[in-house]
């Protein structure tokens, strides 16, 4: 079975991911695995760590070939370049910060007629409780450990493997899987409304197995994020309001005084509230007009020429 397995860096290095470094831990008997390393910035990574890095995936049969651009680009525009060009069984995406069980791929093996396969979510902040996968409508109604239907069920990037199946189904449907309005948060909640709204989808079936340990924003109190932070928020806040599969609100005077609200509330600065405007205006992300070239070479790869 192949896999194909993305990761973006962001103001990380190889050797400190806890992704890369529980991925080369993991049991990876009967699956090929291919990993891409995108490396969004703000600085390229060191050559020891590239070297070091290559050395130990090659060990373990991994193939690998890593993506180097430092203007911090939008995941989705990363996620859609990379699901559109690759050969694989499944695919997965990676946050650098995950901590998966060695089980994690021969879960996926084992299970292979499911669409989607991921496991139970539990924030590093909170251990021992579960945050993912939970009911479409009721975000605190988290789905147990099993079967459960894609029309009701949403989860994270990270660590959720999408077979090729349902990949096709969307991109036949829709000619994308991630919508590029959006570029970091929320990219996951409107993957999962397309499954949701596209009939094709929403009546296949997935498999929560397993436990992965992750970061979540949504667990750090709002008055300790960065400026940045609490603006990518609202970007996503925003779009999701314009863009939500139930009562959107795409009226540009209704979400400028939104905006305002959304200024006072959660303390952006002047500046901020400028690029939410821009963003109300637009109706995308700022960094929807950065583009990917679609002949991009890796700077780094073990894969034999």
């Amino acid at each position: 079975m192949r896999i194909n397995i993305l990761t973006v860096l962001y103001s990380c290095t190889l050797s400190d991911s806890a992704t890369l470094k529980s991925i080369l831990q993991a049991n990876l008997e009967y699956t090929k695995l291919n990993v891409i390393i995108w490396n969004n910035g703000p600085t390229l990574l060191k050559e020891q760590d590239i070297n070091n890095y290559l050395k130990s995936n090659q060990k373990k049969g991994i193939t690998t070939s890593i993506y180097q651009d430092v203007r911090n680009l939008s995941l989705s525009k990363i996620y859609n370049h990379f699901i559109n060009k690759l050969d694989y069984d499944f695919f997965v995406i990676f946050d650098q910060d995950s901590n998966i069980d060695s089980s994690f791929f021969q879960n996926i093996y084992h299970n292979s007629h499911y669409a989607v396969i991921c496991p139970a979510i539990f924030p590093k902040q909170k251990i021992d409780k579960q945050c993912f996968p939970s009911d479409f409508e009721q975000r605190e109604q988290v789905i147990p450990l099993g079967e459960f239907n894609l029309s009701n069920t949403r989860t994270i990037n990270s660590g959720t493997a999408l077979s090729k199946d349902i990949i096709d189904k969307l991109l036949t449907n829709h000619h994308y899987v991630f919508d590029e309005k959006f570029a970091f948060y929320h990219t996951d909640h409107r993957l999962f409304d397309l499954i949701h709204a596209t009939p094709q989808t929403a009546v296949l079936k997935g498999l929560c197995i397993g436990k992965m340990y992750h970061d979540m924003t949504c667990e750090v109190s709002y008055d300790k994020l960065s400026e940045r932070a609490r603006l990518e928020i609202a970007y996503a806040k925003m779009l999701m309001r314009m863009y939500r599969t139930r009562n959107p609100k795409i009226e540009v005077r209704r979400n400028l005084f939104y905006a305002y609200k959304m200024k006072k509330k959660d303390n952006l600065s002047f500046k901020s509230f400028l690029k939410l405007l821009k963003c109300v205006i637009t109706k995308k992300h700022p960094r929807s007009y950065e583009s990917i070239d679609k002949d991009v070479k890796p700077t780094n790869s073990n894969i034999s020429s």
